[in-house]
């Protein structure tokens, strides 16, 4: 059973929320900074665009690792929250396929210098890595159990998925890289056929025939 709260304990709330404000204040300035900058950013440059000295943004992070840790964490929320396509899927396995392909690859485009920095930070590939095997893991749930009559098992479903997502992000980034890059609707047709065909491969081996162009509803 806890004591009464101390006037210590509305401090250390008030200071903590404080602290969690005043962070949440500089990655917002940071990816402005990203944004102006480029990917090479420096925390002189962040420092400025949150109207801080350099020393003063120590104050609220543990380190450069905290910090750019916090960009990155920040960065692929937004980036998740854009990839509903992915999350809540609608329509055919086309349909489906060429919206998620569409978000991810618009999103990129559009955020390519911080796309660019969370990849320059070795720190924080741990956050990247977990955002892939999110969409993943949804590939996955897709192929094992939501595409009605498939149930691919998850020890080839996992790979297969994995694969794909793998695909489409060596696709994009080749893509972010080039000097007369596709327009994203067409370059999102592209890559979902792509992936398409992989994934009938895979469901034709296990005797599993789906029409891209049905609705799954339809089955």
């Amino acid at each position: 059973m806890s004591g009464p709260a101390t006037p210590g304990d509305g401090r250390a709330r008030r200071w903590a929320g404080q602290r969690a404000a005043r962070r949440a204040e500089v990655v917002d300035a940071a990816m402005a900074a990203i944004a102006e900058h480029g990917p090479e950013a420096t925390t002189e440059q962040i420092a400025a665009r949150a109207g801080v000295p350099r020393p003063a943004l120590y104050r609220h992070f543990d380190g450069l690792d905290d910090l750019q840790g916090a960009i990155a964490e920040a960065a692929l929320l937004r980036y998740a929250a854009a990839l509903a396509p992915v999350w809540s899927p609608r329509g055919t396995p086309r349909e489906m396929l060429v919206a998620a392909v569409e978000a991810h690859v618009r999103w990129l485009a559009g955020h390519t210098d911080l796309y660019r920095y969370v990849l320059r930070a070795a720190r924080v590939t741990t956050a990247v890595t977990d955002i892939r095997h999110r969409i993943a893991d949804r590939v996955v749930a897709l192929l094992g159990a939501e595409f009605p009559g498939t149930g691919l098992p998850v020890p080839v479903a996992g790979p297969l998925a994995a694969g794909a997502v793998g695909l489409v992000d060596a696709a994009t980034e080749r893509w972010l890289e080039s000097a007369d890059p596709l327009p994203v609707p067409e370059l999102a047709e592209h890559l979902a056929r792509w992936v398409w065909s992989v994934l009938d491969a895979a469901l034709r081996g296990a005797s599993i025939v789906i029409d891209p162009d049905v609705p799954l509803t339809a089955r």
